[in-house]
């Protein structure tokens, strides 16, 4: 109503977009492929590339690879950053990256979610308390 529309406009836009996520996200299902390929494997180290990425990306900048007159143009310094990213991303996204990084990405925590064993009871006294009664 501040925007000078009746109220109703904003439950009827509400709703709309709600549909209209419903319907991309039927699309983008629709596109998931079911068999594995290339892109499966590929696609599994997804973390490794949104982790490390930010190192290349900083590197890049303290190296200097921003600055030559190729990278001034705009079309061409687009092309250019488009296909070292691709390929930037793609290399961490690798198997090999992945082994070699899991340590540090993906830690084995089994020491940290140990479970205590429950305590024993006694052998003395009241272990014929514990004993489970045998049936029949």
């Amino acid at each position: 109503q501040e925007l000078g529309e009746p109220w109703w406009v904003g439950a009827l836009m509400t709703l709309a977009l709600f549909g209209c996520s419903v319907v991309l996200t039927a699309c983008f299902l629709a596109l998931v492929p079911g068999r594995h390929s290339w892109m499966t494997t590929l696609s599994a180290g997804t973390l490794y590339g949104y982790l490390l990425h930010g190192f290349l990306i900083r590197g890049s900048v303290e190296w200097g690879w921003y600055d030559p007159e190729v990278m001034q143009n705009a079309w061409t310094g687009l092309l250019v950053s488009t296909v070292v990213a691709a390929v930037g991303i793609s290399l961490l996204c690798a198997p090999p990256v992945q082994k070699l990084l899991r340590p540090v990405v993906e830690p084995k925590l089994r020491w940290f979610f140990r479970r205590d064993d429950p305590p024993k009871p006694a052998a003395g006294a009241g272990a014929a308390e514990a004993a489970p009664t045998p049936r029949a």
